[in-house]
Formats: structure tokens, sequence, C-alpha cells
């Protein structure tokens, strides 16, 4: 039995006060119920074209209108899970499920319905991150509702996160490392932020001082040397094979002072000008604007071609066709684990023990331009960090290798009066 879901403004009930209530209405062989919102609206406020793709039934310039058409999403996505887990339930039914329940939102439920909204503003990333912790949150407490949640739950979920597990093939599963567990606790803060500035909950359990996130522990950044990366620029490879492509990527984003996967897949032929590149740095919307290298030039000229716009792709990473924002950036997600696991071939056949992988190309920048002496201020403006301090806790994370550096100048300097 077909069952269609449409929100609808019942215009025939008009409050004293002039406003409209939202339903949503359940359709089965032309017959229909109606569930209440309980959202009341002005006429002019109704988008009647809004859908579920876009979540613009009411209006943007309503000042409620993220926090409803939410509501109305999640309303939307509960039906769905009603219909699935129920085949051939009657529409009556479907409504005096919707009743019977509490009314309290769910975390999971919800935190999807938000996951969901950072990929459609193109936030890929984030919205994968937010599932994976919320999957986590789930599998260890259940589909709790926001009051359930206390900041002792958050404490013991934390915990067994760390804890190592025994599989069901005997083997043993770590437990997470600490900045992975923080990293889940940030993007599940996020959500109960978001339904408590949507007023889902009284109090949010994360900013209760009972509360304690795991800490980060500082790590150092793994970097190659000078003459890792020259080995690597030396390998004599096929040209226009798998592996000469992804040494082009990776030697591109070192003379660049590391340009980030992301940032490098959507290079455009417009962001070359006057021997310079420009392009908006993804992460953090800082533009960046550096000169191009000798050996970056080299590197561009295998992929000039006379038919090329100024809108065309620099490098084959990315489909000429057009795509969402999310599309290109889903798939710049999966290009960058293929350019990944060929980094770990060119790392063998360079001879280098040091785990490769495209983000050492910043790292390796980095120890590259200490090295040589170059300011913080110099440093700090190729990596288009905002602080200083940003960059002074970069190269700090770095700084095993200056004592490599020392070591080895005290050796040398063996019985030398």
């Amino acid at each position: 039995m077909k069952t269609t879901i449409k929100p609808y403004l019942l215009s025939r009930r008009k409050t004293a006060d002039g406003l409209y209530p939202v339903y949503i209405r359940i359709t089965q062989n032309r017959s229909y119920s109606l569930y209440s919102t309980e959202i009341y609206i002005k006429k002019g406020d109704w988008n009647k074209r809004g859908n579920y793709r876009d979540r613009n039934w009411i209006k943007r310039n309503h000042p409620s209108a993220d926090a409803w058409n939410n509501k109305i999403y999640q309303i939307w996505r509960k039906i769905e899970d009603i219909i699935s887990e129920n085949e051939g339930i009657h529409r009556k039914e479907i409504v005096n499920k919707l009743n019977d329940d509490t009314g309290a939102v769910k975390v999971y439920d919800f935190g999807m319905a938000y996951a969901d909204q950072l990929k459609d503003d193109g936030k890929f990333n984030p919205y994968k991150q937010t599932r994976t912790a919320l999957a986590k949150f789930k599998d260890y407490a259940g589909n709790l509702t926001f009051e359930e949640v206390t900041p002792h739950k958050l404490n013991e979920f934390q915990k067994e996160l760390a804890k190592d597990k025994q599989l069901s093939d005997g083997t043993i599963q770590k437990g997470n490392h600490p900045n992975t567990i923080a990293s889940n606790m940030v993007k599940l803060k996020a959500v109960f932020r978001e339904a408590h500035k949507q007023k889902l909950m009284k109090l949010n359990p994360f900013d209760d001082s009972a509360y304690q996130q795991t800490k980060e522990i500082s790590t150092n950044k793994k970097a190659l040397s000078i003459e890792q990366v020259e080995a690597i620029e030396e390998l004599d490879l096929e040209k226009g094979s798998d592996l000469w492509h992804v040494r082009n990527y990776f030697m591109f984003s070192f003379w660049n002072a590391g340009i980030r996967f992301t940032d490098l897949a959507h290079l455009k032929w417009e962001n070359i000008k006057d021997g310079r590149l420009n392009y908006e740095m993804g992460k953090t919307g800082s533009e960046k604007d550096i000169l191009l290298t000798q050996p970056a030039k080299d590197i561009l000229s295998y992929y000039m071609d006379e038919g090329k716009s100024d809108d065309d792709f620099i490098f084959p990473l990315l489909p000429e066709q057009k795509m969402t924002e999310a599309g290109y950036k889903k798939k710049a997600n999966s290009q960058n684990v293929t350019v990944n696991r060929l980094l770990k071939e060119i790392q063998k056949l360079a001879g280098i023990d040091t785990n490769i992988s495209f983000h050492i190309s910043r790292h390796s920048f980095a120890r590259w331009a200490k090295a040589k002496g170059l300011s913080l201020d110099f440093i700090g403006k190729a990596l288009a960090h905002k602080k200083r301090a940003t960059t002074e806790q970069y190269l700090d994370s770095l700084s095993e290798y200056d004592a490599d550096s020392e070591m080895e100048r005290l050796v040398n300097s063996r019985g030398k009066k």
C-alpha cells in the first residue's frame, strides 16, 4: 500500500490571532489522515513549493524557520521509520503511533537530521564525523531522548570508548585514542547545542560542571626531511601512470606550503594568475596567495592544454561535469583515500620508513622552512595561520626534528677542541 507524506497548511482553521496550523498529511488510497506539528504561522510565511530535500516549507525570513522546518523534517522521518518497521500499516495507525510517542525527541534521530543538514551545506567531513559519533553513542546507550542523557552518562560513554574490546573472532579491538574520543565528543556536543537552541531540552548536560571531556594528547607531527622529499622527486616513474600523477600532486602541495588535498583537488586554472597561486582555503575560508616556484611551474606544465579554460580543474581528480558542492567534496574525499594508498607505494619505492599520507607534505614544508632558518612570520603566512601562536604551536609539534639536528651536531663535534 503506497503512502505519501506531505506537510500541509490547514487554511480552513484560522486562529483568533490570524495564524494557521501546519499538519502532516498522510495519504493512502486517496484518503488521508492529518497529524499536527503544533506549529502555527501566518499564511504568507508558508512556502507551497517547500520540499523534503531543501527543508524550506516555512519561508527563511521567519525567525523560527530553521527550528520549525527541522521539526517538520523530523516528523517526516519518524513516519518513514514507522512505515518501514510496520509493513502495510494503515494511515490511522501511523497517526496513533505518533500520538502515543511521548513527544520527546531522540538524540540519534535529531542528530542524523542535523548531520544531513551539514551534508546539504557542503560540510561533508563534519557530516561523516557526526554520524560516526552518533552511531557510537547509540551503540552504547540506545536511542535515548535528550532529557535522558546526563553528565554521568557522557563520562561513562567516554570510558567505554577507551576500553579494548574482544571481538567475536577472538581478536582484540583496541580502544579509541584519546584524541578520537575528544573529536567524537565535540561532534556530539554540537548536536546537543543545536537541540538546546531549539528548546528540545531544559539543560544541556555538556554544560554541566560534572561533565569531564577527554583531553586531547599533544602528538608530534610526522614530517619528511628534504632528502626524503628529494628521493620522492627523483623517482623514475612512468609518465602518465597513477603513481606519476600522485607524485605530482604531493610535490605541488609541498612547493606551495602544503596545500590540503581537498583544496588541491578543487584548484582551477583561474587560480593561477601572473605567476602566483591564489585560492580560498576550504578549512578556514582564508585566502592564500603564494608565488609559484619553478618546481611548481614544471608540474603545472604537464597539465596545461590549449583547450583548457579558466573554469577547468587543474588536476584530473574531480569530474568536469557539474556536481553539487557536496558531491564534489564527497568525490574529493574518496580520491584522497586512493591517493594516500598510492603514496604508500611511493614511500616504499623511495626507501622511506615514515608512514606517508598527503597531509604530511604540509608538515614537511614547515620542517624544511624552519630548518632553512626562515622567519616565524613567513612560515605562518605560508601556512595561512591567522595567529602567531598557532604557528608556534605547529612548529613546536615538529620539535623532535630539532633534537635530531642538535644530536648530529653533538656527535660531529666529538674530539674537537
